[in-house]
């Protein structure tokens, strides 16, 4: 079973402001929606906060400490080790290989050391941000694809991705 990130970063590993992407790129909502379709996504709860909705076609698992919050809609797991145990459940039933992680940046951090893949939207240049990407060692992945972005918004940017190094 192969776990991966999908992330939309920055130079500077910006990936939000104020609970916001702090840009807006139809094409990678696009590419988005493509690689987790049908697969299991984690996410923190102040990431579906600002999703607002669970995402259809997807099992959407929320990580959260709170104890009292609780959802008729997500799966609600108090952390990352649980969200893992109930994602790979739901691709044994769904009959998927890949479950996907898409933020925010405390569930990126406990994801980086058992993640094989990173779907990357690299935007080019430095965002303003309150929100990062955790550091990683870039030379312990190999990129196997990239592909350019439209130009939107006055953002250009790249569709990568790495794999871990054996």
């Amino acid at each position: 079973m192969t776990v991966s990130i999908v992330v939309a970063m920055s130079r500077n590993f910006g990936i939000g402001r104020e609970n916001q992407l702090p840009w807006h790129l139809p094409e990678d909502l696009k590419n988005f929606k493509a690689i987790t379709m049908g697969k299991p996504i984690i996410m923190g709860r102040k990431t579906f906060d600002s999703i607002g909705r669970p995402l259809p076609g997807r099992t959407n698992i929320v990580v959260t400490r709170n104890r009292g919050w609780s959802s008729n809609t997500v799966l609600v797991a108090r952390g990352f080790e649980e969200a893992l145990v109930l994602a790979k459940n739901a691709c044994h039933q769904n009959d998927c290989n890949e479950l996907m992680v898409i933020g925010g940046e405390m569930i990126y951090r406990a994801a980086l050391p058992v993640v094989s893949r990173i779907y990357l939207t690299e935007v080019k240049g430095d965002i303003a941000a309150d929100t990062f990407f955790p550091s990683f060692d870039r030379s312990q992945w190999v990129e196997q694809n990239r592909r350019r972005g439209k130009i939107q918004a006055d953002f250009s940017y790249d569709f990568v991705i790495l794999d871990k190094r054996c």
